[in-house]
């Protein structure tokens, strides 16, 4: 099998589902003769100095490129000049086989950089169907940047669809490569009883929440729902760990409904610990891309309950692991939480299973092995 050296391209602001998706995937690679590096665009006044080390801890080689602003003149010549050292750091200095985007500005900036370098081959991944790819305005952005593109990644069905229905994109070019995680190995690392010692719980039911305080979220559904379970079960907590520009106003909502048992912890870098020590995973997105903490959940066993849409019914099988609950709707969220904490049994079935399908359909090695297999099939299109 002909080794494949893959260049990854992204800008990043944090350890978000993307970073922490490539954190996984690009070590994996190499078990089918794919060597990876990685080039992070930052914001000099965000660096991204822990993502870099944590992919470099992996062995995978990094650099980081600063970018001014959205639309940057200069960046394309620094990412050059970047990827050539970091060429000079591989198997003989041998030059890259792909360019692999990630994200709006990589998606932009990576075809830019692979006009220029025709011997390249470009490819995308899409994390998400961020609303603001709608816009008839930012259409004439990305249309080149996708036309460019050999194969478009699409790490669900439903972004699959939005990428066919908003951009006009052929079925052909697009491979649906759902997340994977590495579950025994994730469910590892778990600290169990950390959480609750820290937050002073003993067997209180725990309803967890992982992700950006942001409004595609739905952390306002949530704290109204959670308003609701503390009626039926006066001793449920909530914990949310996560960040964003919405925090203060969440902090804000939760103290207008009365929550004290509602803890805002923050960004935490420990989410096997969270998970294992949460009774049920509260998922209430507006929209989601694929949704990465819920196989974190399934990971540590743990039932989800869900908004029923996008990705969300591809990961989450209702009354199998979990429940999926119309989005914007805190009462059926909130009786979803309520059956599931006042059901011990049910709870830990519905985990059981979830971590079963996890096991069999979201594996490390099946995303790596079917990246690997585009990557041969753009690289080598005769082999087959």
């Amino acid at each position: 099998m002909t080794p494949i050296r893959a260049l990854h391209l992204l800008k990043a602001t944090g350890i978000a589902g993307a970073e922490t998706h490539l954190l996984a995937l690009l070590p994996a690679l190499r078990e089918f003769d794919v060597t990876s590096a990685l080039l992070i665009m930052e914001d000099p006044r965000l660096p991204q100095s822990e993502f870099a080390a944590r992919a470099e801890a992996v062995g995978v080689p990094t650099a980081c490129v600063p970018i001014a602003a959205h639309i940057d003149p200069f960046v394309v010549r620094r990412l050059r000049r970047a990827m050539g050292e970091l060429e000079q750091r591989g198997p003989g200095g041998a030059p890259f086989d792909l360019l692999h985007a990630h994200l709006p500005h990589g998606e932009v900036y990576g075809a830019q950089m692979a006009r220029a370098i025709p011997r390249m081959h470009f490819l995308i991944t899409r994390h998400s169907d961020d609303r603001f790819r709608r816009s008839r305005l930012l259409r004439p952005v990305f249309a080149p940047t996708l036309q460019r593109a050999e194969r478009i990644i699409a790490i669900s069905h439903a972004v699959a669809r939005s990428i066919m229905a908003l951009e006009g994109m052929p079925p052909a070019k697009i491979e649906v490569v759902h997340y994977g995680l590495a579950g025994r190995a994730f469910a590892g690392t778990a600290r169990r009883g950390s959480l609750r010692a820290e937050l002073g719980l003993n067997d209180e039911p725990l309803i967890g929440f992982v992700g950006r305080m942001v409004t595609e979220k739905g952390v306002d559904v949530l704290l109204r729902a959670f308003a609701e379970v503390v009626r039926d079960i006066p001793r449920a907590h909530l914990a949310l760990a996560g960040d964003g520009r919405l925090m203060g106003e969440m902090r804000a909502r939760a103290g207008s409904l009365g929550l004290a048992s509602a803890h805002f912890l923050g960004w935490r870098g420990d989410i096997a610990s969270f998970m294992a020590d949460v009774d049920v995973l509260a998922v209430p997105s507006r929209s989601e891309g694929f949704g990465l903490v819920v196989l974190q959940a399934m990971a540590l066993a743990r039932p989800v309950v869900a908004s029923r849409v996008t990705a969300l019914p591809e990961v989450v099988e209702s009354g199998q692991t979990g429940t999926l609950v119309p989005p914007d709707d805190p009462a059926s969220l909130a009786r979803a939480l309520t059956e599931i904490l006042q059901s011990a049994d049910r709870g830990a079935a519905l985990g059981r299973a979830g971590r079963n399908r996890l096991e069999r359909e979201f594996t490390l090695e099946r995303m790596a092995s079917h990246t690997a297999q585009v990557y041969r099939e753009v690289c080598q299109p005769s082999s087959g």
